[in-house]
């Protein structure tokens, strides 16, 4: 899928920068057409008196997460990596680097801000891919932690006959709990609450 925009400028590459912006491309990612160029004429007609051009993404909607995701990381003053990788189904966005802790946030909640923000450019640019966003392998050793968690509420839960709560966690999280109980057949699961505060409860079987 073709993303396009013309842009004018005082020079030609005051209308490319325009034009790269609001695309949120690295110019090497994008095609550029010249269409005026300032003090010159086009197929015989008279140049307006600004430089003219059109730039183009193909698939640019990844390109465009990305994009955003580096400017995030920078604003934050982080020195990370971001790197994107792609396959059928999937978009991937992992950042790597030192004291991401400020943009993984607490329980992942600043990481998962950053994801939603990004699966929007993904989206606006009609990849309805599923997009994952993480920094240094948060979210696997998240669901990990989480796994765990889960795992030993349950076995409390069967064996006092009482549900038990797991702590407030963002949906994310919440599914990783789900996902890892539900081939138990002692217990069953639900989630309670309103997000923030919603949370995963444990309940033993008959």
């Amino acid at each position: 899928m073709d993303t396009v925009v013309e842009r004018e400028g005082n020079t030609v590459e005051e209308a490319v920068e325009a034009a790269l912006l609001e695309l949120g491309v690295d110019r090497e990612k994008a095609k550029i057409e010249v269409l005026e160029e300032k003090g010159k004429s086009f197929f015989g007609r008279k140049n307006s008196g600004k430089a003219k051009v059109r730039v183009s993404i193909t698939g640019g909607g990844a390109d465009r997460a990305v994009s955003l995701v580096r400017e995030i990381v920078s604003y934050l003053d982080i020195d990370g990596q971001v790197e994107l990788s792609e396959d059928d189904d999937v978009v991937r966005i992992d950042i790597s680097g030192s004291n991401l802790g400020l943009l993984i946030g607490k329980r992942g909640e600043t990481l998962s801000a950053v994801q939603t923000i990004a699966n929007i450019a993904l989206k606006k640019a009609g990849i309805n891919k599923k997009l994952i966003v993480d920094a240094e392998n948060y979210r696997e050793r998240r669901a990990e932690n989480v796994k765990e968690k889960a795992i030993q509420a349950a076995e409390r839960a069967v064996r006092t006959g009482r549900a038990v709560l797991l702590n407030p966690m963002n949906s994310y999280d919440r599914r990783m709990a789900h996902l890892a109980l539900q081939d138990n057949s002692k217990v069953y699961t639900v989630s309670e609450g309103e997000d923030p505060g919603r949370q995963v409860k444990i309940i033993p079987r008959g």
